[in-house]
């Protein structure tokens, strides 16, 4: 299981603590009460439609670089892998996306 702590650039607190074990393919946030922040889209956008586990793994996964992104094979290059693999993308950028200030540290 990783373990980070997701931050946001603006905000001195941390939003909370971010687990995730991809071989069991469980992802949970535990929020830390203290933060007054900018909100990622899985506690900004929260649906009962979709469960939470799923929520934040589809906010993790879409950190990563389409798939069919015409540079993604010297990007795979680039992060020491040898196919794609949406979490690595995750785990190497820490988390870091072109759209928000939101990154991730690894505890």
């Amino acid at each position: 299981m990783d373990r980070y702590l997701l931050k946001h650039k603006t905000a001195d607190s941390h939003l909370g603590e971010l687990s995730i074990d991809i071989d069991t393919d469980e992802f949970s946030f535990k929020p830390n009460p203290e933060y007054q922040g900018p909100l990622p889209a899985f506690l900004f956008y929260k649906s009962d439609k979709i469960s939470e586990n799923e929520q934040i793994k589809m906010w993790v996964m879409g950190r990563a670089p389409d798939p069919n992104n015409e540079l993604i094979d010297a990007l795979i290059d680039k992060i020491g892998e040898t196919k794609y693999d949406a979490y690595s993308f995750f785990k190497h950028n820490k988390g870091v996306f072109i759209t928000d200030k939101f990154y991730v540290e690894s505890l």
